[in-house]
């Protein structure tokens, strides 16, 4: 290991993150090669680096809004993309996410980069129906029709498959034991 490799976490459709090392001046596909990540087939897999937070800054008159991150290209550095900032690489065959959330009757929708974390998606689910820092606090997001609610550091590309880039919340008062 040279003195200037550096981890990063590589996210990928369906998967865990994965931890490896990379180095500034290598290639950005070699780093998901050691990942185990292919990039080829029929629907290219599209990289992106960072995490995205542009739907917190939506205004909430717009319904169905949508995120700009934009893939980079793999074959750059991982300098070149600026990865040793950021220290996440998100690859997917979605380009984006569609997100609807339902509360109190009503339903809003984003278009999320799938490199969205579940915390910005409830952040972004509890301003645009109009709920109090205090009140938000005790909410969180549950997948439509099965209850599972998704850690808020997981990420929207772990939750769907292309070509299915879709997912549904409720947002909901989170259950806390008792004991």
């Amino acid at each position: 290991m040279s003195n200037n490799e550096f981890e990063v976490f590589v996210h990928a459709q369906g998967a865990k993150p994965k931890l490896v090392m990379a180095s500034p001046a290598e290639p950005l596909k070699e780093v998901l090669a050691r990942a185990g990540i292919s990039l080829g087939g029929i629907d290219p897999m599209l990289v992106f680096v960072g995490e995205c937070l542009e739907a917190l800054q939506e205004s909430n008159a717009v319904d169905n809004g949508e995120d700009g991150h934009a893939p980079v290209d793999p074959s750059f550095s991982v300098e070149q993309v600026g990865l040793r900032g950021h220290k996440h690489i998100h690859c997917h065959r979605c380009r984006h996410v569609a997100v609807e959330v339902n509360y109190n009757g009503r339903t809003k929708h984003h278009r999320f980069s799938p490199a969205t974390t579940i915390a910005v998606v409830t952040k972004w689910a509890t301003k645009k129906f109009d709920l109090t820092d205090a009140a938000a606090a005790d909410y969180v997001l549950q997948i439509c029709h099965n209850k599972q609610v998704p850690r808020p550091n997981e990420h929207l590309g772990e939750l769907v498959h292309a070509p299915d880039c879709r997912v549904c919340f409720d947002l909901v008062k989170e259950v806390t034991p008792q004991g």
